[in-house]
C-alpha cells in the first residue's frame, strides 16, 4: 500500500484589514485664518502632479496687496533718487524745474487715482445694493417656502463676496490718496530745499531709503501669505474648496499625497504584534474588488501606539473596538503604481510571519 500523502504544512501568517495610503499619508493643505479667507483662484486640478513649494491657490483680497507692494516698491524708488540728489551740490534751476515737473506729475496722478478709484467705489456700492435687494427678496421668498436653502445661501454668498470687493475699493481708495499726498509733501519739502544740501540730508535720504525697503518687505511678506504652496511634491488628491468658497479649516483646500510610492496601513491586532517584524513580506487583496489580483508588500515600520480600529470590517461579528497596532507595508514598485489612485481603499492583509 501506498504510503499515506503528508500536506504542506501551511504558512504561518498575520491577517488584518488595512487602507492604502501615499508613503507619507495624505496632507490636508489649509491656511491660517482659515475661517477668514476665501479661495480666489485655483491653479491646479485633480490628479496634477505638483513640485514642492508650488502656488496652487490665492486668497480673496491679493489684488490690493499686490497693489501695495507695487507701490512700496515705487517708494523705494523714489527714496533712491533722492538720495541721489542729496550727493550732489546746489540744484540748478533746471533742477528745480524738473522737482516741479514732478509735483505737478504726482498732483495729476491723485487727480486721476481719485477719479478711479472713486469710480470702483461707486461701482462696488450699486453691486452692494444690487446684492442686498437681491438677498432680501429672497429672504422673503425663503421664509415663505418659494427657494430652497441653497439659493437662499448663493445670495448670501454673493452679498458677501459684494460687501468684501466695497472694502477693498475704499482701502485701495484711502491707501492710494495717502501715499501720493505723501509723496507730493515730500516733493515739496525737497523742491524748497534743492539750494541747500547738506551732508546731513545725504544721511536722511539714506535712511529713507532704508526704510522704504523695509516697507517692501513687509508688504510682500504680507502678499506671500494670500499664496497657497504646498510643502512637498506630490498629486492632488481632491480639491476641498472652490473659487469663493470660505476655506473648511477641517477639509483645507485640497488632499495632497505623495502617490510615487504607495503603502498599506495593515491595522494588526495587538496579540499578533510579537510575531511581526520588519522585512517580512505581505500579500494584499482588495476587500470590495477595487483590484482582483494580489499586491507584494514588505513590513516597512510597526506602530508602537496602540489604538482602536480605524478601518470598518463588513464582518457583523468583529469588535469594532478592537485594540490594534497600525504596521506599514511598503508596495512593490509595480504594484503601488497600480493603486496610485486608490487612496483609502480598503484591502486584506497577510503577512508572512516566518520570514524574519
Amino acid at each position: 500500500p501506498n504510503p499515506p500523502s503528508i500536506a504542506p504544512a501551511p504558512v504561518p501568517t498575520v491577517a488584518a484589514l488595512g487602507r492604502v495610503e501615499p508613503t507619507s499619508a495624505v496632507i490636508k493643505l489649509s491656511v491660517a485664518n482659515a475661517q477668514d479667507s476665501r479661495v480666489n483662484q485655483l491653479l491646479v486640478q485633480e490628479g496634477d502632479r505638483v513640485e514642492a513649494n508650488q502656488v496652487i491657490a490665492t486668497l480673496q483680497g491679493i489684488e490690493k496687496l499686490q497693489a501695495e507692494v507695487a507701490e512700496a516698491e515705487q517708494n523705494v524708488v523714489v527714496q533712491r533718487a533722492r538720495v541721489g540728489q542729496a550727493e550732489t551740490a546746489a540744484a540748478t534751476p533746471g533742477q528745480q524745474a524738473a522737482q516741479q515737473a514732478t509735483i505737478r506729475q504726482l498732483e495729476a496722478e491723485l487727480r486721476a487715482s481719485e477719479l478711479r478709484n472713486r469710480a470702483a467705489v461707486d461701482s462696488a456700492t450699486a453691486t452692494l445694493r444690487a446684492a442686498q435687494t437681491d438677498y432680501d427678496r429672497y429672504r422673503q421668498l425663503y421664509d415663505r417656502g418659494a427657494v430652497s436653502a441653497t439659493e437662499l445661501d448663493s445670495r448670501l454668498k454673493t452679498l458677501d463676496t459684494a460687501s468684501a470687493s466695497l472694502r477693498d475699493a475704499e482701502a485701495q481708495l484711502a491707501g492710494t490718496r495717502q501715499t501720493l499726498t505723501a509723496q507730493i509733501q515730500s516733493a515739496t519739502a525737497t523742491l524748497t530745499q534743492l539750494t541747500e544740501v547738506r551732508p546731513v540730508d545725504i544721511t536722511v535720504a539714506q535712511s529713507e531709503v532704508a526704510y522704504a525697503q523695509s516697507q517692501v518687505d513687509r508688504a510682500r511678506a504680507d502678499l506671500e501669505d494670500f499664496y497657497v504652496r504646498v510643502p512637498v511634491a506630490g498629486q492632488i488628491l481632491s480639491i476641498n474648496t472652490r473659487v469663493g468658497e470660505r476655506v473648511n479649516p477641517d477639509q483645507g483646500i485640497v488632499d495632497l499625497g505623495q502617490t510615487e510610492q504607495m503603502v498599506v496601513i495593515a491595522e494588526v491586532y495587538e496579540t499578533d504584534v510579537p510575531r511581526l517584524a520588519v522585512g517580512q513580506r505581505a500579500e494584499i487583496t482588495s476587500e470590495n474588488g477595487g483590484f482582483t489580483n494580489t499586491l507584494g508588500g514588505t513590513v516597512e515600520s510597526v506602530g508602537l501606539q496602540i489604538r482602536k480600529t480605524d478601518v470598518l470590517n463588513s464582518d457583523p461579528a468583529t469588535d469594532s473596538n478592537a485594540r490594534v497596532v497600525e504596521v506599514k507595508i511598503k508596495l512593490d514598485p509595480a504594484d503601488s503604481q497600480q493603486v496610485a489612485g486608490l487612496t483609502y481603499m480598503q484591502v486584506r492583509v497577510k503577512i508572512r510571519v516566518d520570514q524574519r
